[in-house]
């Protein structure tokens, strides 16, 4: 099992950070993630499914995802599976000052053969989750708005 934990400050508030993590449009801004969509229309919420590819790196086709839990204004978590991998994506905000204090944290299985590979692959997933907060924080900081949902 490959762990995640980083931290990021970001100058927006709890609320649009967390707005940011529900929006698809998006993900592929600061994420290899595109193709990003949620199921149903509005707001997504505990239960909603969607789906993803991943733009780069060794996993290929769809990624299936489902919000198993959402505290709005502090906590999404998120379960991802696919045929080679299970993984949970915990991301936790909390007010810092006139900010966000973004806690982008996670676990990832890999199945069959690949768990041979974890060892080997765990530094890599733990910078490239940690870029991406940092990317977050850029497009964030930088002006991107969370569509109204």
């Amino acid at each position: 099992m490959i762990t995640y934990s980083s931290d990021v400050s970001i100058n927006r508030s709890p609320g649009e950070v967390l707005d940011a993590l529900l929006d698809p449009a998006l993900y592929s801004k600061w994420t290899p993630m595109v193709d990003v969509e949620f199921d149903g229309s509005g707001r997504p919420g505990v239960g909603t499914t969607g789906r993803f590819r991943m733009a780069e790196g060794p996993i290929k086709g769809i990624l299936e995802m489902r919000i198993s839990e959402l505290d709005p204004g502090r906590r999404l978590v998120v379960t991802v599976t696919h045929p080679t991998l299970d993984w949970i994506a915990i991301s936790t905000v909390a007010p810092e000052g006139a900010g966000t204090r973004l806690t982008y944290a996670g676990t990832m299985g890999l199945k069959g053969w690949r768990r041979l590979l974890e060892p080997f692959m765990a530094s890599e997933v733990r910078n490239g989750e940690a870029a991406e907060a940092r990317k977050l924080k850029a497009v964030l900081e930088a002006g991107a708005q969370p569509q109204a949902t």
